[in-house]
């Protein structure tokens, strides 16, 4: 019976996949040149809006909707809970910037480092370096979400030259797998687990 057992619990694990049941939905842009919009017409970005700021280490800068230019509003309909971003054509991005933009409490301007923040209200999003041009913004938690008509400002800073243009997403549904019965191997399974309950009555009788 404990060889049963274990065949009949072998199978059960072939017959279960890994499947998805909900989707990544996101907005996605792109852009190059000295400014344009991340997803509306409200929504600018642009190009080294201060001129830099080398005093403290950042030479160049990308914002939305400008480093000391006040607020975007987001105007998608699904709440984003991140922001992805890659650049291309200039320097990397500076470390320090981020390390500071993620314990400055939604401060603009370039002494509030590289950051994204919600307002009303006001939440900071983790900011993580994913490659020497790309960062991603997360939500702390869902109350953090941006939504609609929703006002918000980012800022990233440089290392060398500004970049010269970018594609991004908005996230605004997450990834994930369950696993579920396979529809093949549930037939196999079931047709042995047949088998073995035919065997082991049939031993059992012998046994009588």
């Amino acid at each position: 019976m404990r060889l049963s057992a274990s065949l009949a619990a072998a199978a059960l694990l072939m017959g279960l996949t890994a499947l998805p049941f909900q989707a990544k939905a996101d907005y996605t842009f792109s852009g190059s040149g000295s400014s344009g919009t991340l997803v509306g017409a409200g929504e600018i970005w642009t190009f080294n809006a201060d001129g830099g700021a080398a005093f403290i280490g950042y030479l160049n800068d990308w914002s939305s909707p400008g480093v000391d230019a006040g607020n975007a509003t987001y105007g998608e309909t699904a709440d984003a809970f991140g922001l992805d971003l890659t650049f291309t054509g200039g320097g990397t991005i500076d470390a320090t910037s981020i390390s500071i933009g993620n314990s400055s409490d939604c401060v603009g301007g370039t002494s509030g480092g590289t950051t994204f923040c919600t307002s009303g209200p006001s939440d900071a999003w983790v900011a993580t370096q994913t490659g020497p041009d790309s960062i991603s913004f997360l939500a702390q938690n869902a109350s953090d979400y941006l939504v609609q008509g929703q006002d918000y400002f980012v800022n990233i800073f440089f290392d060398g030259a500004t970049p010269t243009g970018l594609t991004g997403s908005w996230l605004t549904e997450s990834t994930s797998t369950v696993p579920v019965p396979a529809p093949g191997p549930i037939a196999l399974l079931g047709s042995g687990v047949a088998a073995l309950a035919t065997f082991g009555f049939a031993a059992k009788r012998r046994s009588r």
